[in-house]
């Protein structure tokens, strides 16, 4: 009876701020990859399960024309509403207000007001023609836009859990700009009835030549730990730090570490979250781009009779490509050098140098270096 009278409940209070638009189909998908490659996380139409409040997930929706005038999509907002009774559709924003989501703010992958393209399978018959629509990552409303008669858009919101969230409860959302047709399944998702860590706050910042993680809990359940991971594509990561947990506990605990090595350009960060039986959570990703350009390359005996050995002081790579070249230009030898983490590294020449003024360059991720180099 519940769930029915809150059906009711949206139907009756669905305003129609844009009649000439319908909301349409929708589809919910993970925030790890761009807008054509990014991860379905379930069928169109079809509600998921969350179990983490930490993470960013995409939801994408259907916009279509349904009178031969068309309109102006205009200050139309977002907006999230659970099934618990009383409750009313909220607004969702960058900062919580009385909303159970947020916008994410920021996406590794896409970028705020990005173009979409037709990902949906809706409005067919009659023929529609897609328009694009936008990624929202920190825009509190639609863009204004024209959607003229026979034209569908998709516009896609990347949210997350705000402090206001709870377990166990099943949240819709709509956008504040459109018509609903009376059977209308509206998106929805619900949580999961245990949430064991809340992570409130995740943050990553430059710190002189290292990046400080910080991160904020707001409850924790059966909580052993946290890996730390690092990746230089947001894709494929490793673990980089740990720091114990507080098992159980309601009050906030925020924690910091430091990665001393971070990589020459963006650094992607997120936060495994594991338990005391072994189960974990990832969190959602932050990243930051990393300018370090005090390498230090140096060759020793220079001038030297003949052997060419070098050391590089501040890169945290794994391995570089070594290039020598003569003053005109021409390679005289090349290879790709695996650092262990030597004082030094010796060039594996396969013959003697003719004597004369050579330059060696080493290149690496986000690296460029090269000196000088005089064989007698």
């Amino acid at each position: 009876m519940k769930k029915i009278l809150l059906v009711t409940a949206l139907l009756v209070t669905s305003y129609n701020v844009f009649a000439f638009a319908t909301q349409g189909v929708w589809r919910w998908r993970k925030d790890d990859g761009s807008e054509t490659s990014a991860t379905w996380k379930a069928a169109q139409n079809t509600p998921i399960t969350i179990y983490s409040t930490d993470s960013v997930i995409r939801l994408r929706i259907e916009l279509y024309a349904n009178t031969s005038l068309g309109g102006t999509l205009d200050n139309a907002y977002f907006q999230d509403s659970s099934n618990e009774p009383g409750s009313g559709w909220n607004t969702i924003f960058l900062e919580a207000n009385e909303s159970a989501f947020v916008l994410a703010g920021t996406s590794p992958f896409i970028t705020d007001l990005e173009s979409t393209t037709h990902q949906l399978s809706g409005q067919s018959v009659p023929p529609y023609t897609f328009v694009p629509g936008h990624e929202i990552v920190s825009t509190d409303s639609l863009p204004k836009a024209e959607l003229n008669n026979g034209e569908v858009t998709e516009y896609e919101y990347a949210i997350k859990p705000s402090s206001n969230i709870k377990p166990g409860v099943t949240y819709y959302f709509r956008v504040f700009a459109a018509n609903y047709d009376f059977n209308y399944i509206y998106p929805s998702l619900t949580t999961a009835d245990i949430l064991p860590v809340n992570i409130s706050a995740f943050n990553v910042a430059p710190s002189k030549n290292s990046v400080s993680i910080t991160w904020t809990t707001a409850t924790e359940t059966n909580n052993s730990h946290f890996d730390i991971e690092r990746s230089t594509d947001g894709k494929t990561y490793s673990k980089i730090a740990t720091v114990q947990g507080n098992g159980t506990t309601s009050l906030s605990h925020t924690y910091q570490t430091y990665d001393n090595k971070p990589l020459n350009g963006t650094n992607f960060y997120h936060i495994k979250q594991v338990d005391a039986d072994g189960k974990f959570q990832v969190s959602d990703v932050r990243f930051v781009k990393m300018t370090l350009q005090n390498y230090i390359l140096n060759v020793y005996p220079n001038p030297t009779h003949g052997d060419i050995t070098f050391n590089l002081n501040n890169y945290n790579g794994t391995s570089v490509t070594a290039t020598l070249q003569n003053t005109s230009g021409k390679t005289v030898h090349q290879e790709m050098i695996q650092l262990n983490g030597a004082a030094s590294y010796k060039l594996n020449l396969q013959s003697k140098l003719v004597p004369g003024i050579y330059f060696l360059q080493l290149k690496g991720d986000a690296l460029s270096e090269s000196i000088k180099v005089v064989i007698q």
